[in-house]
């Protein structure tokens, strides 16, 4: 009886733990990796399983699809590669389309789009997501995320002088 109380009390530390863990998806870091996503296939990977595993609001989601997208990067096999990219577009675009005043899903959708090749035939949105984000960025209520989002806008080189002035208001 007694073994069977310690299994139960080890059992529910260890589902608290993971669903700490699923709640605490970390998604600062998953932000902060966005920009070597492409560049770095162990932090893809590493991101992406646990996105998929625990994603479960709009920006997580998208986060998800944007390293669906990375992924095709680090795949060899030229069918998988557009798997991944596919895949990866439609789940941001469903995302978006649920949710199209949501600042991070634009401009995770403005960064892959703003850089991808042009043959990949996704490039449409550059400019309504440009204008999007110079007019509600300053609206983003968590300062750090914020703060994140314009350094990689402004670093990317996509945006004017004018328009960055607006953009980090």
């Amino acid at each position: 009886m007694r073994k069977n109380c310690l299994f139960i009390t080890v059992l529910q530390v260890l589902i608290t733990i993971s669903v700490l863990y699923a709640q605490n998806l970390s998604i600062t870091d998953i932000r902060k990796d966005f920009k070597i996503g492409h560049k770095d296939e162990k932090a893809c990977k590493r991101h992406l399983q646990a996105l998929e595993k625990y994603a479960d609001s709009p920006v997580e989601r998208g986060y998800e699809a944007a390293y669906h997208m990375f992924m095709a990067k680090h795949i060899g096999n030229p069918l998988k590669k557009m798997s991944y990219f596919k895949d990866g577009k439609n789940m941001l675009e469903k995302e978006i389309s649920g949710n199209p005043n949501n600042v991070e899903l634009r401009y995770i959708r403005l960064c892959i789009q703003y850089y991808i090749p042009s043959y990949l035939g996704y490039k449409d949105n550059i400019e309504e997501d440009k204008e999007f984000l110079v007019n509600n960025l300053y609206k983003l209520s968590d300062k750090e995320t914020k703060d994140l989002l314009y350094t990689y806008l402004k670093g990317a080189k996509m945006y004017s002088d004018s328009e960055l002035a607006l953009l980090g208001r």
